[in-house]
């Protein structure tokens, strides 16, 4: 008996791969660890994304660490560019329903939403371009001092209405973290669009519209940039076993 159990455990190839204990599949064939898409699936939308924030946590101290490890030695003196700060997702979105923002969420955020093993460190979300959701989402953010990230310091900027309704995407750097607002995403369109191709979900006991697995696909398909490559892998793998159970 115990050389049947020995042979059924001893690691082999199996169609090109690594055969793991259990003889569940680990991997896609894309390479994507389908035991997080797993585990994740099984967790709350709140669950989901307390873990996505934990793990963006540990990797700042890691960035940090080594960001001050580079400043030392090449200039004892300078401390080096800062690293980006995690964003405070719970009261980013407590305040956007208090000021009953309309927004999609779309990005980062949403795919950890959606199951994703994908780690952010910043909120993108897309917002309608209606004369009094850009009031709201104006009088959301002025408490967090928004300002155009990556700007040169003292450049004059003020995110309100009319400053909304003359631009329509904008990258920003808050008190409560780096959020990006889009009125328009690619491969989506405008917030009617995002609406259309959304799902609700409950986190941290606030109702949120997050992009769709097939939204966030396609947008990041649209995006055509190279970080975005593993990412469509990812949800593929996230849309067939979301087909699966149902």
């Amino acid at each position: 008996m115990s050389q049947d159990i020995h042979q059924t455990n001893e690691p082999t190839a199996k169609n090109g791969g690594i055969q793991f204990y259990g003889g569940y599949q680990v991997y896609s064939e894309s390479g994507i660890d389908l035991t997080l898409l797993r585990r994740n699936l099984k967790l709350s939308p709140t669950e989901r994304v307390e873990r996505g924030l934990s793990a963006a946590a540990f990797a700042n101290v890691l960035l940090e660490a080594g960001r001050a490890s580079r400043a030392k030695a090449s200039n004892p003196n300078e401390g080096g560019p800062p690293v980006a700060q995690q964003v405070r997702l719970e009261l980013v979105l407590k305040d956007l329903a208090s000021n009953r923002v309309e927004y999609v969420l779309i990005g980062g955020q949403a795919m950890t939403l959606q199951g994703s093993a994908h780690v952010t460190f910043d909120l993108d979300l897309c917002y309608a371009r209606t004369k009094e959701n850009i009031a709201a989402l104006a009088m959301a953010l002025a408490p967090h001092h928004p300002y155009l990230r990556g700007a040169p310091p003292g450049l004059p900027f003020q995110f309100d209405p009319p400053t909304i309704r003359a631009g329509l995407n904008f990258t920003l750097q808050t008190d409560l973290g780096d959020i990006d607002v889009l009125g328009e995403v690619s491969g989506i369109g405008r917030y009617e669009e995002a609406l259309a191709q959304s799902e609700e979900k409950t986190v941290f006991g606030v109702i949120v519209r997050i992009l769709s697995v097939d939204g966030l696909i396609a947008a990041k398909k649209a995006a055509g940039r190279v970080k975005d490559r593993n990412h469509i892998l990812e949800l593929e793998e996230l849309k067939k076993m979301r087909d699966a159970a149902q």
